[in-house]
């Protein structure tokens, strides 16, 4: 071992020597090494071509197999992202046991879109069974309501829009009021996406109310008690009917991807009106009782 050890640097030395001569021969004498360089070339290019064609070949078998690999990780982590994002959308709906089809938004148009109106378009139609005037959700509450509909697609007119009112309830009491996107003369100007809520009668509006929607008649176009946003900051009395304040949504109309379907049991919904109703009349005794 120890004579291995010091014959590694004299071969090194050797080599060295070797080389340097090699150079300054073909510095002073160009043509004198040609016959030993073609020689090495004649002997060395079959062989590196063989190898070179064998990890060309393996390169590209290896680069098919890590961009297959690639595309399926891919894959299968859009499959878990989707999966994800429907059980938190499923978990989200606390206000309504409703039933919820998923849908990918597809496309956009602009509000300035010669078909009227901000509106994204969704990859579910008819075929799934979605109608006009049915509600669009997404994990953080409301996107807005179908507006036309197709065999596998739907457009979706969005919470925002300019003609866009939604009737709402909005802090601990559930008061009611409206939420639009365009304010009402003499109020300060808004920022990108904010809305407008309008208070019904002389009702305070608190910053951190919570803004929900109260709901449409066979919770058409919109369900009840769906999250629509929470109130930031409260315009000054300038003797408008109603109080009014700023709402910043919860939904970013500008970022949607995944989105459901709003389906309502007629039934159910049927009986909560009946419910409303039922609570209405009990109200209504109470209060001739005290009068009297």
């Amino acid at each position: 071992m120890p004579q291995r050890t010091q014959a590694l640097p004299i071969t090194a030395a050797i080599l060295t020597v070797l080389t340097a001569g090699a150079v300054v021969v073909d510095l002073a004498r160009p043509g004198l090494v040609e016959p030993v360089r073609a020689a090495v070339a004649t002997v060395a290019t079959p062989a590196q071509g063989v190898l070179s064609g064998w990890d060309d070949a393996r390169v590209a078998t290896l680069t098919e197999e890590r961009n297959a690999l690639a595309a399926e990780v891919t894959r299968l982590e859009e499959e878990a992202r989707r999966h994800g994002q429907l059980e938190s959308l499923d978990r989200s709906t606390t206000w309504g046991d409703h039933r919820l089809v998923p849908a990918r938004v597809v496309a956009f148009a602009p509000a300035t879109s010669p078909v009227g109106g901000r509106t994204v378009t969704i990859d579910v139609g008819t075929d799934a069974g979605v109608q006009v005037d049915q509600t669009v959700v997404c994990v953080d509450g409301l996107v807005g309501r179908v507006v036309r509909v197709g065999a596998g697609t739907s457009d979706v007119l969005l919470l925002g829009d300019a003609g866009v009112v939604v009737g709402v309830r909005f802090g601990h009491e559930g008061a009611l009021g409206t939420v639009q996107a365009t304010p009402a003369p003499g109020v300060p100007p808004r920022a990108y996406g904010d809305l407008t809520l309008t208070a019904l009668g002389d009702t305070e509006i608190q910053v951190g109310d919570e803004v929900t929607t109260l709901g449409s008649p066979d919770d058409t176009p919109y369900a009840a008690r769906i999250p629509l946003g929470v109130v930031t900051s409260v315009d000054p009395d300038r003797g408008q009917l109603g109080a009014t304040a700023v709402v910043r949504p919860h939904v970013d109309t500008d970022l949607l991807d995944l989105v459901a379907v709003v389906f309502v049991d007629r039934a159910e919904g049927a009986a909560d009106r009946e419910s409303d109703t039922d609570s209405g009349t009990d109200d209504s005794t109470t209060d001739e009782g005290d009068e009297r």
